[in-house]
C-alpha cells in the first residue's frame, strides 16, 4: 500500500477493504504540479479527479466578463476535479491552479466506474464524498445569506487555519465575494478593535 494515510481517511467514510484500496492505487498515477500549473483548466476533458497528496489548490471559474470567482480551496487529503461537468459529460468550466509546489493522485473517471461496478464500497464513498460536498456548498450559500463579508471571514479562518500563509489575500477575497480593498479594510478595522 503505497498511501496508508489516504487509506485510512476514505476507510472512515465507508467499510473500504484494503485490497480494493490496493486495486484503485495500481489505477492512479501520482503527478506533481509546479505552482500556478493548472491541474484542469475550461475545454479540457472533466475525465479525471485527484486526491490531493501535497499542496494547496484553488477552483476558479472566469465569467463572460472575465472576473474570476473563486469555487473552492483545497489541501492535502481532499479532492479536486471539475465534478458537476464530470457529472453532465462536459468539458471542464473550472480552472484548478495549484498554488504552491503540489503533488496528486490522479484517477481517470472510466477507472473509478470500473471501480464501482466491481465493488459496492466505491459507490458508498463516491455518495459520502458528493454529500460532503453538498453539505459545504449548502453552507457557503447559506454565509452569503446570513453573514456579514466580516463574519464570514472570520468564519472561513476559524475552519480553514491550514490555509493561512498558504492562500493569497486576493483569492481569499474573491472567495469570499468581496474586493481585496473591503478585506484589507475589514483587517484593519479587526486589528485596530483587538491590538
Amino acid at each position: 500500500m503505497r498511501f496508508p494515510k489516504l487509506f485510512e481517511r476514505f476507510a472512515a467514510l465507508v467499510s473500504l477493504p484494503a485490497e480494493e484500496w490496493e486495486k484503485a492505487e495500481a489505477l492512479a498515477r501520482e503527478q506533481p504540479l509546479a505552482k500556478r500549473e493548472l491541474f484542469l483548466k475550461p475545454g479540457d476533458p472533466a475525465d479525471r479527479f485527484a486526491v490531493v497528496l501535497q499542496g494547496v489548490f484553488r477552483a476558479v471559474r472566469v465569467s463572460a466578463r472575465g472576473g474570476e470567482s473563486i469555487k473552492a480551496f483545497r489541501a492535502e487529503g481532499e479532492l479536486i476535479g471539475a465534478y458537476v461537468e464530470m457529472l453532465q459529460r462536459l468539458p471542464s468550466m473550472t480552472s484548478i491552479e495549484a498554488l504552491e509546489p503540489s503533488r496528486v493522485l490522479v484517477f481517470q473517471t472510466r477507472d473509478f466506474q470500473t471501480l464501482e461496478r466491481g465493488h459496492v464500497c466505491w459507490e458508498r464513498l463516491a455518495r459520502r464524498v458528493a454529500e460532503h460536498h453538498f453539505i459545504i456548498k449548502e453552507r457557503r450559500e447559506q454565509e452569503f445569506l446570513d453573514l456579514s463579508a466580516e463574519e464570514r471571514l472570520v468564519k472561513f479562518w476559524d475552519e480553514h487555519p491550514h490555509l493561512k500563509g498558504r492562500v493569497p489575500q486576493r483569492d481569499v477575497a474573491a472567495y469570499l465575494g468581496i474586493t481585496d480593498v473591503a478585506l484589507s479594510r475589514i483587517m484593519s478595522r479587526r486589528r485596530k478593535r483587538e491590538g
